[in-house]
């Protein structure tokens, strides 16, 4: 059995007691950064075995996985933080697993996409989420995209490129306004809606703290 388990996206706190069971259960657990996951192992006394499986991790690394469930070895993969297969690798050991009729299994918990969504000041009935936003290349396609959907597109995005990003938007897409969501569940946590139609739009945008973990929402609104 391969078990795809959610972690905390801050606070510790934020998992579930089915997901400390299965981690203490599992034989292997494998994690995006195994410095993260031990900080998580060591707050609950979690002794199993831990292991690397990132982005970089070859076919042949995560075909010796395979093998292990194949063999009964019961394996957890976790993300760094959050739901796993939402920009980290996890995919490719699902589709390893599904293909060698492994069964695979969900612990739901924890994400930074759908915490931002139930904060959200609008209906998230429809919506759309790209990921990261570009670094370079296919910014201007982005913003074409998002002007042409009828929907919220929701981003993650780094601190060094935030201010970047929103003054992009603001120039491009002065109609609409951003939902942002800041290092949410940890003790700095911010959450702040601008509209970039305001006078105070770029002031906002020039005082964001530029530290942690950004999520935002492009709405119009």
């Amino acid at each position: 059995m391969l078990y795809i388990v959610s972690t905390p996206i801050g606070n510790l706190a934020d998992i579930s007691a089915r997901a400390l069971e299965v981690l203490k259960d599992s034989g292997l657990i494998l994690a995006e950064d195994t410095r993260n996951t031990g900080k998580l192992l060591a707050r609950y006394e979690i002794k199993t075995k831990l292991a690397s499986l990132h982005e970089h991790s070859s076919q042949e690394k995560i075909a010796h996985y395979i093998e292990s469930l194949k063999s009964d070895l019961q394996i957890a993969y976790v993300s760094d933080a959050g739901a796993p297969n939402v920009s980290d690798p996890g995919g490719k050991l699902v589709s390893m697993a599904i293909a060698n009729e492994i069964k695979v299994s969900p612990i739901p918990g924890p994400s930074a996409l759908t915490a931002l969504i139930s904060v959200a000041p609008f209906s998230c009935s429809e919506f759309n989420f790209r990921g990261f936003f570009p670094k370079k290349k296919g910014r201007q396609t982005m913003i074409k995209e998002i002007a042409a959907l009828k929907a919220p597109v929701f981003f993650f995005e780094s601190p060094m490129r935030i201010q970047k990003t929103l003054n992009l938007i603001m120039e491009k897409l002065p109609e609409y306004s951003v939902l942002i969501g800041r290092e949410l569940t940890k003790m700095f946590e911010e959450i702040l809606v601008i509209d970039l139609s305001s006078e105070k739009a770029r002031e906002q945008i020039e005082n964001l703290t530029t530290k942690g973990e950004f999520v935002f929402a492009v709405f119009k609104g």
